[in-house]
């Protein structure tokens, strides 16, 4: 998410944009919230209808239809977009509401203005696990979205659809997702027997049964389910025949520079490191640094063009957990901790597993951490 943007065309709208703007900060401080009234709504529109922004209009849904109209483009790109009534007594998502958290973000708006919700979507009317929903709110890119709408289709025509996860399951799964792969052992007994086993209908991504059943990591019974999500950070894998791919945010990439670094090197860097260890752009999480780097144009371009969220610390945050890295007197000196990339990295992970330690060039640094990751539900 980049921004909350809140609209109002009249002195009580701007009222209610101020007290939500008010709302939203006091559960997240560190919220990008602006709260205006509106003068010229295609000149705001140019600025604010951007990829992970939430923009909420306060007033007549029509003002919303007509300023958004000309600007609509791709579910995957077009940001949330909601309408709330004068009187706070309704909310509207009406546009992204499950892959841009337009749904999300309402029913988070109904319950601090004490408003009616009002969604549209089928999933969400006939009470059926929306895939996209679930990828926005619990951190997942969808790299094939074209795949959505069949998924979705057979769940509200109460099909069962196969579920792959290369992570461990936490929770009930939802009606009529069915998991046909498994990380860890396989307990049942019967089920180490590879003649049971292919008798079963059972086979490995790659065709044939492991010689070592019991550490298998995917097992899928190809003859039952032919419509199925897979979670895997390798968004190639197909173990479906038709395959929404679900891969995780778990990779957090921390960077640090001299000041005004070669936009084009640094992006060439960053490129080139994620290709070395094979990390896709759509499992990178975010992207941290320090916050004397917050209008470092270099990193700030590269958060802008693949759409990564930019988070930034203060010196005192970072030194809580340098000592667990190798630190630099000369940076030290010149930011107030020891070590930047690969504290700010390691932060942003929820204190993960370093996957590259600091790495230089051009007068950048950068670090990547992986999160421990489970699929819930």
């Amino acid at each position: 998410m980049n921004e909350i943007v809140i609209m109002s065309f009249t002195e009580k709208g701007k009222q209610l944009a101020d007290a939500m703007a008010d709302s939203i900060l006091a559960v997240d401080s560190s919220a990008k919230v602006s709260a205006s009234r509106i003068k010229n709504l295609a000149d705001k529109m140019k600025n604010a209808f951007k990829t992970g922004n939430i923009l909420i209009f306060i007033g007549a849904a029509g003002i919303a239809v007509r300023g958004i109209a000309p600007l609509i483009n791709s579910k995957t790109t077009d940001p949330a977009v909601i309408v709330v009534d004068e009187a706070a007594r309704f909310v509207v998502p009406i546009l992204s509401g499950h892959l841009g958290g337009a749904n999300h973000w309402a029913k988070n708006i109904a319950d601090m203005i004490g408003a009616t919700l009002v969604l549209t979507t089928a999933t969400d009317v006939n009470n059926v696990f929306s895939v996209d929903a679930f990828a926005y709110e619990k951190g997942y890119s969808i790299t094939n979205p074209q795949i959505i709408k069949t998924i979705a289709t057979a769940l509200l025509e109460n099909q069962e659809i196969g579920l792959y996860s290369d992570f461990k399951i936490e929770g009930d799964l939802p009606q009529n997702i069915c998991l046909v792969s498994k990380n860890d052992s396989i307990d049942n007994s019967e089920m180490r027997n590879p003649q049971a086993m292919l008798a079963a209908g059972y086979r490995s991504i790659d065709g044939d049964l492991p010689e070592d059943i019991g550490k298998s990591l995917l097992l899928t019974q190809d003859s039952k389910y032919k419509k199925g999500i897979c979670i895997s950070s390798d968004i190639d894998k197909k173990p479906f025949e038709t395959t929404l791919n679900l891969v995780p945010k778990r990779y957090h990439i921390g960077m640090g520079s001299r000041k005004n670094v070669d936009i084009k090197q640094t992006d060439e860097f960053f490129a080139q490191t994620l290709e070395s260890l094979s990390v896709p752009i759509q499992a990178i999480a975010s992207i941290s640094s320090i916050d004397l780097k917050k209008d470092e144009e270099a990193i700030k371009a590269i958060s802008e063009k693949y759409r990564i969220q930019y988070i930034t610390y203060g010196a005192d945050e970072l030194k809580e957990v340098q000592h667990n890295f190798v630190q630099s007197d000369f940076v030290a000196k010149t930011t107030g901790t020891g070590n930047v990339c690969e504290t700010a990295a390691y932060l942003s992970s929820k204190k993960g597993e370093i996957l590259l330690p600091k790495t230089a060039k051009n007068g950048v640094t950068i670090a990547i951490a992986c999160e421990l990751w489970r699929v819930s539900f």
